[in-house]
């Protein structure tokens, strides 16, 4: 039988916030991979796709901008959320630009995680039934 769960990423150097992640997604049976640092995630992510991502911004060695880029290069179709607790407008554009569906405040709620998770997985299900129903080339009909 195959596994169907969801699988979701999460990468923060803080051992709380990894423990937070890890006991919130885990009430909705999804299958979580915890990380302290950019670089084991993403080493991860090329053996293993996940369907979701939730990256802390600033973590030493490797960033989160820095992470959520090589992430988007290594599987495209995963949904990625910033987290962090120094929020600006230049990240939060930044982490946009690079590939995040959202930037999340910490400290944040339980029904925020799961209102991402829920948006994020209706975001990919679209996207892929989007490009199975995808023709060669674009249908312009009669133009003339």
């Amino acid at each position: 039988m195959a596994d169907n769960k969801i699988k979701i990423l999460v990468v923060d150097d803080e051992p709380g916030a990894l423990e937070s992640f890890r006991m919130i997604l885990e009430i909705k049976d999804f299958e979580v991979s915890t990380f302290s640092n950019g670089n084991e995630a993403l080493s991860q992510a090329q053996k293993t796709t996940f369907d979701i991502a939730f990256i802390d911004l600033k973590m030493p060695i490797i960033d989160g901008l820095e992470v959520l880029k090589k992430l988007k290069e290594i599987s495209p179709s995963t949904e990625a959320i910033i987290v962090t607790a120094y929020a600006t407008e230049e990240s939060q554009a930044n982490a946009i630009t690079f590939g995040a569906m959202e930037y999340l405040r910490k400290p944040f709620l339980m029904e925020e995680i799961f209102s991402l998770c829920d948006r994020a997985l209706r975001k990919k299900r679209e996207k892929e039934s989007g490009s199975k129903n995808k023709k060669t080339g674009p249908d312009l009909g009669n133009i003339h």
